[in-house]
C-alpha cells in the first residue's frame, strides 16, 4: 500500500516554487507536436525527497511522432543525487474545477509510477490540494485514484479491464466543488465526495514518470536491466465543464 507520506513529499519537494494565480479556466487541447515552452515547463534539477529514486531532468522530455516522451533511465549527470533521472511536464496555467484529461501509454516495470495529476503548492504541512491518477508498473490492469485535502488522503483502486502498457488510453477526472468523477476512456468508473469541498484552490496540471527503490511493497522491485522506460503522452486537455465526450 502506498504510504501517505509519498503524496506529501511529492507536494512539498517535487516542484520548483510557483506562485498561485487566479485560475484562467481556459480550455485547451495539447498534442505535443513539440514542447511549447510558453505553455509547458519541464521540471529540471531537483528530486522528490528520500522516498524517490528519480530526479527530474529537462533532457528526459522530448516530443516525437506519438507525442511527448518522458524517459526514465540511469542517471548520467556528474552532479546526480539520485540513481535515476526522468521527465515531468507542468502546464503553466491555473485551474479551479473542470474536466482534466490525458491520453498516454504507461511503461511496465517494478518500481515505476506513471502519473497524471493536478497540484497546488501546499500552504502548510496539512494544507495540500492535489488530485492524482497513478498507474504503477507492477499492476498494469488497475489505476489508483488519490486526492490529498488539507491533511486528509483518499485512495481508491479501480480495475481497468486492459493492460495499460499495451496501448494508449484516456484518463480523466471531472473536478466539481462537491465531487470528483473519474473517467477511463470516457467511462465513469468512480465518484469521490469525502472532503472534496476542501479542494478549492487553483491547481496546475502535470504528467510525470518516476520510480522508487524504497517502496517495494507498493511498487515492486526495480529491474535496472530493463531501463530505459518511456511514458508517451499523446494528449493533455482541459474544459471548464464535462460535456459527455473526451477532450483527448
Amino acid at each position: 500500500m502506498r504510504p501517505a507520506i509519498a503524496g506529501i513529499l511529492l507536494s512539498f519537494i517535487t516542484l520548483a516554487p510557483a506562485v498561485a494565480q487566479e485560475p484562467s479556466n481556459t480550455a485547451f487541447v495539447e498534442h505535443f507536436r513539440g514542447i511549447d515552452q510558453e505553455r509547458w515547463r519541464p521540471s529540471d534539477g531537483w528530486s522528490s525527497g528520500d522516498w524517490f529514486s528519480t530526479e527530474w531532468r529537462a533532457s528526459q522530455v522530448n516530443a516525437g511522432r506519438s507525442g511527448a516522451r518522458l524517459t526514465l533511465a540511469a542517471n548520467t549527470y556528474s552532479d546526480a543525487q539520485k540513481p535515476y533521472m526522468s521527465g515531468e511536464l507542468r502546464y503553466l496555467g491555473w485551474f479551479r474545477y473542470g474536466y482534466f484529461a490525458s491520453r498516454f501509454r504507461a511503461p511496465r516495470g517494478g518500481g515505476l509510477v506513471a502519473a497524471f495529476f493536478t497540484f497546488a503548492d501546499p500552504i502548510s504541512a496539512d494544507g495540500q490540494n492535489e488530485i492524482d491518477m497513478e498507474l504503477t508498473g507492477n499492476a498494469m490492469r488497475q489505476i489508483e485514484l488519490t486526492y490529498h485535502v488539507n491533511g486528509h488522503h483518499h485512495r481508491d483502486i479501480v480495475q481497468l479491464g486492459f493492460d495499460a502498457s499495451r496501448g494508449f488510453h484516456t484518463y480523466a477526472f471531472d473536478w466539481r466543488p462537491d465531487s470528483i468523477r473519474w473517467y477511463i476512456d470516457n467511462r465513469l468508473v468512480h465518484t469521490s465526495r469525502a472532503d472534496v469541498e476542501g479542494l478549492n484552490r487553483p491547481q496546475q496540471i502535470f504528467v510525470s514518470l518516476w520510480n522508487s527503490q524504497r517502496m517495494p511493497r507498493w511498487l515492486g522491485r526495480i529491474d535496472p536491466s530493463a531501463a530505459p522506460w518511456i511514458m508517451t503522452v499523446s494528449c493533455v486537455g482541459y474544459a471548464p465543464e464535462y460535456r459527455g465526450r473526451p477532450v483527448c
